[in-house]
């Protein structure tokens, strides 16, 4: 186990991990900073001028003598509340799964993680995947993937009478993806229960990695063809159209598929259309998987499978 702290003037960065982990983090920290730099001249004239913009106007002086200002000095004392516009800027930071656990065990999580948040998890094999937070409290959070780890089916045949729980599509998301999850991340995933009701009977699993359920993703209003008996809200970040809206590497914007099932059909499986709308689709049919998972620092329970 290594730990590294390093902080210049503002910026600050606290990792706890092994070695290639601190030293990724460590490179990232140092990129950011030189951005920083190359950006900071720029940066400090532009906010010398919004703070002299955003003054209050104040009477003025009698001048020491009449000579003509040049003219973008007075352009810039004309400057008023009136002429800003509205500025949103996208903050850089890092986190590491150890900040993580130490904000939730302090009920601070919420002070560090904020809906819509975006985190580069990395993968065992040296690249990221992005993860959107959907949701957080004092005490946990849940992420979803900002786009399409790949495509695939749900079932090779056009059935949903075994649910997701014995479906081509969940082994998918457990065998195929979740294992390229860096272990230092997996070790917070908690895993999420979930309960089907499978050919008259009550199944309750839980799994680390998931496929988000129709009412995660569009809540249940009235005429939803899907029944989520284990889910009762809709995630916040997914409450306009846009954004659920996901990519398929270069294929673009793309479909993706849902955990739920047609309530009224034996061989459909709703996912999400390109525009963001619900749908559904025989389970032999391709659409891109983007799956979810829940943060804690408690210890993962073994996960069973159905199939």
């Amino acid at each position: 186990m290594s730990e590294l702290t390093l902080r210049f003037e503002e910026a600050r960065l606290h990792v706890e991990g092994d070695a290639d982990l601190v030293a990724r983090e460590r490179a990232a920290f140092l990129e950011h900073l030189g951005r920083l730099d190359r950006q900071s001249e720029k940066a400090g004239e532009l906010l010398a001028v919004l703070l002299r913009a955003g003054r209050a106007p104040e009477k003025a002086e009698e001048p020491v003598s009449k000579k003509a200002e040049p003219e973008d000095q007075a352009e810039e004392k004309s400057a008023t509340q009136d002429d800003l516009c509205g500025l949103r800027s996208i903050n850089v930071g890092f986190v590491s799964p150890s900040q993580l656990k130490r904000a939730k065990a302090e009920g601070k999580l919420d002070h560090l993680l904020a809906q819509r948040d975006e985190i580069e998890v990395p993968l065992d094999t040296g690249g990221t995947v992005t993860v959107v937070c959907c949701y957080v409290s004092p005490t946990s959070a849940r992420f979803v993937f900002k786009d399409c780890w790949d495509e695939g089916v749900m079932n090779d045949e056009a059935t949903n009478k075994t649910g997701y729980f014995k479906s081509k599509g969940r082994k998918h998301v457990l065998e195929d993806i979740y294992p390229h999850i860096a272990a230092e991340w997996r070790e917070i995933i908690v895993p999420r229960t979930f309960v089907e009701t499978i050919e008259g009977e009550r199944v309750e699993y839980s799994d680390p990695l998931w496929l988000p359920s129709a009412t995660d993703v569009f809540g249940t209003p009235d005429g939803a063809w899907w029944n989520d008996g284990d889910d009762d809200f809709q995630l916040p970040v997914f409450t306009r159209e846009r954004d659920r809206v996901k990519e398929c590497g270069d294929k673009g914007t793309y479909f993706w598929w849902l955990r739920s099932v047609n309530a009224s059909g034996t061989n459909i499986f709703c996912y999400v259309d390109t525009d963001g709308s619900a749908s559904y689709s025989d389970a032999y049919s391709s659409s891109g998987f983007a799956p979810g998972f829940d943060f804690t620092c408690w210890a993962i329970p073994s996960t069973g499978t159905g199939w």
